[in-house]
């Protein structure tokens, strides 16, 4: 049942309430819980790597190939201006939106001399302050995620796409996790509601958008990328036929193997014949034995098969439209017929590939100290206790298989749960009395199988 519109302001209003009270206690905290009280160095450097990894590496895609000096942006949820600032250097002009006062005037403050940033405090459920087909570029970083209402959510997606221009593009986050749990605990301004992959494939058909991407399906960090048709017409669809003239590991591109589980369990494949202005990841999808798999990107070449495909196919990559699919439970090892359909009519010859059986590798995801949450990690105190979030652990996973390995150190979690709110594992564990300050290599042992080790920042 959709919520009303006096149902969607009373949330709009506790978000109001609730983040205004944050950006009065520490703003900066509860954007990005690096740890309390930061510098302003320390939240500023946070907002280069988010810029750079979500919209530098895929500037192309989301300027069309455009002059981004020439593109306004809309940044939904700027809260302080952490990665407001960072876009301002790239774009023409970039509007920062938030629903909380207290964080717009917190921004305002950091941003004072940067003439091409505007910032405007809306009421949570639209951006009726702006007319229609404003915007260049729309973008959302961890923000729905705090949003308690999914209807919430809608609103501002669906509300989004009315200012977006045609030709633009709208790339955005939510928590996609499913699971019972997730789904029968509270929801608040803080753990938010669940907008799951079912629900953004049904608002791109409705609305007619070109879902180019949708990454994280299933997982907290759900990331979507979808643009707005300069036209509606279906004509291109009807003459596409796809040829696959290339494929690989998503991850190697010359590697030929598929993995049936774990997080190198993706298919890419190239193909000929398609209009790339047309195809998606609603109308594309790839066909393992007679099992259709919707795609989760359609579109432009990417970095990861350029220079494979470049020494191949010269000046033609432009001709080219990459597919790629996560591979489902229940594929099975061994050769495979596999074709690319394009809606219901279209169908790719098939191609052979191999699938080979591989147990998914444990990830470290984010690493913090269990006292405040934060991930500055001290040799001593109440922040030397760790807390690893903790991906491709199984059912299994407890403090009798699980070891932390820290530098050459390697010690007994103190507890294991699954965390159905990040679709992982949590482990805690009391980094041992002998640790020095300092870089140092963590890793997960899990049974026989071993995490790659990420670098932590011991502090003294």
């Amino acid at each position: 049942m959709i919520a009303g519109k006096d149902d969607l302001l009373k949330v709009a209003d506790e978000m109001k309430r609730d983040w205004d009270a944050r950006a009065r206690e520490d703003a900066k905290w509860f954007i990005n819980s690096l740890r309390q009280r930061q510098t302003e160095e320390e939240f500023d450097r946070t907002g280069v790597v988010e810029v750079e990894r979500l919209v530098r590496a895929d500037l192309p895609l989301l300027t069309g190939g455009r002059d981004p000096k020439n593109l306004r942006v809309l940044e939904i949820g700027c809260g302080a201006g952490r990665m407001t600032k960072h876009l301002a250097s790239i774009f023409g002009e970039v509007t920062g939106v938030d629903v909380s006062g207290r964080m717009i005037e917190e921004a305002r403050a950091r941003l004072a001399g940067v003439g091409n940033a505007r910032l405007h405090e809306t009421g949570g459920v639209d951006f009726a302050i702006f007319g229609g087909e404003e915007f260049d570029l729309i973008l959302s970083a961890y923000v729905f995620q705090h949003v308690p209402s999914a209807d919430v959510i809608a609103s501002n997606i669906r509300d989004g796409w009315r200012v977006l221009k045609p030709g633009g593009v709208f790339r955005f986050q939510t928590n996609g996790v499913t699971s019972r749990d997730y789904a029968q605990a509270g929801k608040d301004t803080w753990a938010g509601a669940v907008f799951p992959e079912s629900e953004i494939r049904a608002f791109a058909r409705q609305a007619g958008a070109q879902l180019i991407s949708l990454f994280g399906a299933g997982t907290q960090y759900c990331w979507t990328t979808i643009r707005k048709r300069v036209s509606q017409e279906a004509d291109g669809a009807i003459s596409m036929r796809p040829s696959i003239v290339f494929f690989g590991r998503t991850v190697d591109a010359l590697d030929k193997t598929i993995p049936t589980e774990g997080d190198q369990a993706s298919l890419t494949v190239i193909a000929s014949g398609l209009d790339r202005d047309w195809v998606d990841c609603n109308s594309a999808c790839v066909v393992i034995n007679g099992a259709a798999v919707a795609a989760r990107y359609a579109g432009p070449i990417g970095n990861n098969f350029e220079a494979a495909l470049r020494a191949e196919f010269g000046d033609q990559l432009e001709r080219l439209t990459q597919i790629e699919i996560g591979v489902p439970p229940g594929v099975q090892s061994g050769a495979a017929a596999v074709q690319l359909r394009i809606d219901a009519a279209s169908v790719s010859d098939p191609v052979e590939i191999e699938f080979v059986s591989a147990r998914p590798i444990p990830k470290i995801g984010t690493v913090m100290n269990a006292a405040d949450g934060g991930t500055d990690i001290h040799a001593r105190g109440e922040k030397s206790r760790l807390k690893i979030l903790v991906e491709a652990l199984d059912e299994t996973a407890s403090v009798e298989n699980i070891r932390v390995q820290i530098g050459g150190l390697i010690v007994k979690p103190d507890r294991v749960s699954f965390h159905p709110g990040n679709a992982a594992h949590d482990v805690d564990a009391q980094l041992p009395g002998a640790i020095a300050p300092g870089a140092a290599e963590l890793k997960i042992h899990f049974g026989d199988l071993q995490s790659a080790g990420v670098t932590i920042q011991i502090n003294d």
